[in-house]
């Protein structure tokens, strides 16, 4: 493992220096230019950058511009890379410093330029949407898929990207006992039924106290579902 670093956040401020340009993968952000709007993290978390580093640039290599399987391929290494939990993957300005200052690249390589608004999601979402930042949204489902060191659910899920956009875009994609049901239990189903089950499930939950379901409560009913979607 390389030497731990300490992790920062682009404050709102910064976030005025991602222009479309720079979005575009036309222009970069000098080092100097952005400094002044980086600043530490309370606790100063850290990250195994130098192997993460590694893992980005043999992705780089390794596959196309925006192959979906870049995902697969790197979610369990920035999972493991950075030393968060829960409270400090919530910052935003966490994942906007390492789209816009650490892995620009990536973000470029990964998703293509479509509009200025979907792009600008993809370096400056985050927050509730586990869904927009693009290394955001790994971190976040690794973690709520992964069980301790295995993460095989996690292959699977980035494995299917109806899983990924229909699951991790629904209220209740931070709710891990949900997550881990509902993907279990639709890894081998066609798109049909897991667009299908995913939307009845999110339905289905707004009646309930999600967080007094557990794993089991909510297999139960996620079986039941894809049981009347097959039926149909």
């Amino acid at each position: 493992m390389s030497e731990e670093e300490t992790l920062r956040r682009l404050t709102e401020d910064g976030r005025r220096l991602v222009s479309e340009p720079f979005l575009k993968g036309e222009a970069e952000i000098e080092q100097e230019s952005i400094e002044e709007f980086v600043e530490p993290i309370p606790g100063n978390p850290t990250a195994d950058l130098g192997t993460l580093d590694d893992a980005v640039d043999a992705a780089l290599r390794e596959y196309s511009e925006y192959e979906t399987a870049i995902d697969g391929a790197l979610a369990q290494d920035v999972h493991q890379c950075l030393d968060i939990n829960r409270r400090v993957a919530g910052d935003p300005g966490l994942w906007h410093w390492l789209a816009v200052v650490e892995y620009p690249d990536l973000v470029r390589h990964r998703w293509k330029y479509r509009s200025e608004d979907a792009m600008r999601e993809k370096f400056l979402g985050a927050g509730s949407d586990l869904y927009s930042n693009a290394i955001h949204r790994l971190w976040w489902i690794a973690e709520l898929t992964a069980d301790g060191d295995d993460y095989s659910l996690t292959e699977t899920v980035f494995a299917n990207q109806t899983m990924v956009n229909k699951v991790f875009d629904r209220w209740f994609a931070r709710y891990q006992p949900a997550v881990v049901a509902i993907c279990d239990e639709l890894a081998d189903e066609p798109s049909r039924v897991i667009d299908d089950a995913t939307r009845r499930f999110n339905h289905t939950l707004t009646n309930v106290q999600l967080e007094g379901l557990s794993e089991e409560d909510a297999r139960d009913v996620v079986t039941q579902i894809i049981s009347e979607v097959k039926s149909e």
